[in-house]
């Protein structure tokens, strides 16, 4: 269901490159960081593998440059926890004030407004932070309710499928709708993606299908001119230029995919519940079936932003 334009998405993004290149550098310092761990795991794993081969429990050098990765991404992902909250709330706040045609200021202070905005409708990073992760827990359950959900009904494909995208429409909408009270807006806007789920959730699964294409095309282009990196692999094998590659696109799709992504989906659920209420027979059933969902209502009643400010 392709109910957007992609020229407008795409004209959406390119007014956004003051927030894309502040993406692109976080990004890619967490890519680098990541990188520098894998192939550290690598030379480690290359080094004690002869020592500890008669063991059966050495790690090759891509074993060990996954172990190496995997653990400092989730390392630099704790670590870095606020600054990319705020990452997304600002790239929320931009979409929805740029598809509404308001006026902002070009270059760097669009990331200001963005940030002043944010400040006043999701309070302090904190705040904004459990806003975040009580949606995030409600649309994975948005899956198992939506009519005619097929396989996307099940939790683990449901989830994968969303992509992060209806965890971004549901902020936005709550950035958009109520600037009041944040929480009372993203509790409605959670029973209106979900008594539209099944249209919502056919394209997010599209367009996060279309953007793992992406991802996997932009390894395939980065893999040659990284392939220098292959010498620094132990053994000069060539795995380093594909891990380099991977990591790199990963960076890209995060700091400049997913926004475009995002723009794509904000089009869709506008245009899907222009003129719809919230559902009671839909709040309802998130209500039985999602603690956070009923935690969310209840914040919702007595919330007011802090003054502290979410960037």
């Amino acid at each position: 269901m392709w109910t957007f334009s992609l020229l407008k998405a795409l004209a959406l993004w390119v007014r956004l490159a003051p927030l894309l290149a502040v993406r692109l550098a976080v990004f890619a310092s967490l890519a680098l960081g990541a990188g520098l761990a894998a192939w550290t795991g690598a030379w480690a794993a290359f080094v004690m593998g002869p020592a500890h081969g008669q063991g059966g429990l050495a790690l090759d050098p891509v074993s060990g440059a996954l172990t190496g990765g995997v653990i400092a991404a989730v390392v630099l992902a704790i670590w870095q926890a606020r600054r990319l909250a705020v990452q997304q709330a600002l790239l929320i706040a931009l979409i929805s004030d740029l598809h509404d045609g308001l006026r902002l200021p070009l270059g760097p202070g669009q990331i200001g407004h963005a940030r002043s905005a944010v400040a006043a409708r999701f309070g302090s990073v904190a705040d904004l932070q459990a806003l975040a992760r009580h949606v995030r827990s409600v649309t994975g359950v948005i899956p198992a309710l939506a009519e005619g959900g097929g396989l996307l009904a099940l939790p683990f494909l449901g989830r994968l499928a969303q992509g992060g995208l209806v965890d971004r429409v549901v902020l936005a909408h709550a950035y958009r709708a109520r600037p009041e009270n944040a929480w009372e807006a993203a509790h409605d806007a959670l029973v209106l993606a979900t008594q539209n789920g099944r249209d919502l959730l056919a394209t997010a699964a599209r367009l996060t299908a279309a953007g793992w294409a992406v991802t996997a095309a932009l390894v395939l282009l980065l893999a040659q001119p990284l392939a220098g990196l292959s010498a620094t692999w132990p053994g000069n094998g060539p795995v380093g230029a594909h891990v380099g590659a991977a990591l790199l696109a990963l960076a890209l799709r995060a700091a400049l995919v997913q926004p475009f992504l995002a723009a794509c989906l904000w089009q869709m659920f506008q245009g899907l519940v222009a003129g719809q209420a919230p559902l009671g027979e839909w709040r309802g059933r998130l209500t039985r079936v999602s603690v956070p969902f009923r935690t969310l209502g209840e914040k919702a009643l007595s919330w007011a932003p802090d003054g502290r400010g979410a960037a």
